[in-house]
């Protein structure tokens, strides 16, 4: 596995040349900066892997700010309102492009028409969706027994409204592998939303200060896009049902995969919110935001770039197994230490940086982050399955994630409450692991359980001796909270490095030859 990133995912000319020999040329239509040949593609994702990067470890940064400081202004309840307002709009959200998004990246071929029909179609669904929200609020109000969702709920769906605009933007930058732009895009957004979250809490808009940094968040993004999109992919003033019907299908797929996804993935907090109330559910919140939230931040450094060139090779089994076996290997070589590491210093970590009153939290956060840790190895499946354009497989899949999570789930709030639900989840999370090699990996590249448990179990293991070292330090060492949490950051450091150097050879030189990748020719990304 001596690859560098670049040839995590790439593969030689004549590689590429039989791959389009099976699909014909790209057309004229499409976008300059799609079609890349060698060095420039394999330029490009090394580019775009560092952008990626880039972004991923920025956005954690104003994240982990952000909710460090937003915790000493905002009450365990604000969080959990806010919470119960995410969970809703992200079940909505997983409608708004009728599940054909991902379908702009994977098909090779995409007219100009087609472009402009989805590019509406996007922004009618997006208004349709904002008026369901409101018209339902009455009714979520009253589910959740919480009249302030009465006010913030409509406020928070103008969501629906800012976000359209530059989503197929988005989209055709990833397709293009431009992650410069996408970095700068969403760096920027982030940043800007942050700080009016912040300043809001300052002055005492409670939780109505994460939505306003939301809102802000998502303006900055969406102008920003329409800015560069309208220069390069300026859609026509066209809709046409026979431009959109090629995409329906798989967006069928990817709809039904998504909402079951987002059942699956959010039924804890779900259940939380309706049966233990918004207290309770902020003490989650902030678990699960520094546990099971970095792995959005942190996979998406290679899955991200792994996509769109996963879809180029989608015809090579042998070669997206090496790419995905590579992947599933570095990804939890770098989730582990960091996940496992949370929970080893969550004691000392948690009252010290958010505050005495999360005190709550420490459990669920040393729970939650190995539920975090196996979502972060089962999480690039998705892109292999899109990338070879079997939406139909993680459909199925999630439709029985769903009946799973519904069962385990009441049965461990009922048990255990908040604790009881973690706990399940991490059971339940176990299984999946299994799950995902039998029924998904082994019939999409072929055969590889012994490479699959290797890649994914070793650095998980090596973590875990790490975080044994890490929590018996407070035990062996009288020092201010501070000191004692620094030194547990360094030792576990030290640790973990050491060991996979010493048991993970070629693991090391994977992560040089991240560290190492040079652009070679200057593509746009």
């Amino acid at each position: 596995m001596g690859h560098t990133i670049a040839s995590i995912f790439l593969f030689d000319r004549s590689d590429l040349s039989d791959a389009r020999s099976h699909r014909g040329a790209m057309p004229v239509s499409r976008s300059r900066d799609i079609d890349l040949k060698m060095p420039e593609l394999r330029s490009a994702a090394a580019a775009g892997a560092k952008w990626t990067a880039i972004s991923a470890l920025a956005g954690a940064a104003i994240q982990f700010a952000q909710l460090a400081i937003l915790a000493r202004f905002l009450s365990p309840s604000d969080f959990g309102l806010v919470a119960i307002i995410m969970v809703i709009l992200g079940f909505a959200q997983t409608y708004l492009d009728m599940g054909i998004g991902n379908a702009i990246i994977q098909r090779q071929e995409t007219s100009r028409e087609q472009l402009s029909s989805l590019y509406w179609l996007n922004i009618f669904v997006g208004w349709i969706t904002f008026g369901i929200v409101v018209a339902l609020t009455p009714a979520i109000a009253s589910l959740y027994r919480e009249p302030h969702l009465l006010t913030i709920l409509p406020l928070a769906a103008l969501l629906f409204l800012l976000g359209p605009p530059g989503a197929q933007f988005s989209l055709l930058l990833q397709k293009s592998l431009r992650f410069r732009m996408l970095a700068f895009v969403e760096i920027a957004s982030m940043l800007g939303g942050a700080l009016i979250a912040i300043g809001a809490a300052i002055v005492g808009f409670g939780a109505l200060a994460l939505v306003f940094g939301q809102l802000f968040n998502a303006a900055i993004s969406s102008l920003i896009l329409l800015i560069v999109g309208w220069r390069n992919w300026k859609p026509m003033f066209r809709f046409q049902r026979d431009d959109i019907k090629g995409y329906l299908s798989f967006g069928l797929y990817q709809m039904g995969e998504r909402t079951l996804n987002f059942l699956s993935s959010r039924a804890d907090q779900l259940f939380i919110g309706i049966v233990l109330g918004p207290a309770s559910l902020g003490y989650y919140s902030l678990a699960w935001n520094l546990t099971i939230q970095p792995v959005s931040r942190i996979n998406p450094i290679l899955t991200r770039v792994a996509f769109p060139l996963f879809a180029q090779m989608q015809d090579q089994t042998d070669r997206l197994q090496r790419g995905y076996l590579t992947l599933v290997h570095v990804l939890s070589a770098i989730n582990a230490p960091m996940l496992l590491g949370c929970a080893a210093v969550a004691p000392i970590f948690v009252p010290l940086v958010y505050g005495p009153q999360w005190g709550t939290s420490v459990l669920l956060v040393q729970i939650l982050a190995g539920v975090g840790l196996l979502r972060s190895i089962i999480n690039p499946i998705g892109t292999l399955q899109i990338a070879k354009g079997r939406a139909d497989m993680g459909f199925f899949w999630n439709l029985s994630v769903v009946g799973l999570q519904f069962m385990g789930v009441p049965i461990g709030i009922y048990f255990g409450g908040s604790v009881g639900i973690a706990v399940s989840l991490l059971i339940l999370c176990i299984g999946y692991y299994c799950g995902t090699y039998s029924f998904m990996v082994r019939i999409l590249v072929g055969p590889c359980l012994k490479s699959f448990a290797m890649n994914t179990l070793v650095p998980a293991l090596i973590a875990a001796v790490m975080a044994v070292v890490v929590l018996a330090l407070p035990r062996l060492v009288s020092a201010p909270a501070p000191l004692i949490l620094a030194t547990q950051v360094g030792l576990g450091a030290m640790v973990y490095v050491v060991l996979i150097m010493m048991l993970q050879p070629t693991l090391t030189k994977e992560f040089l030859g991240i560290v190492t990748a040079k652009s070679k020719s200057s593509p746009q990304h």
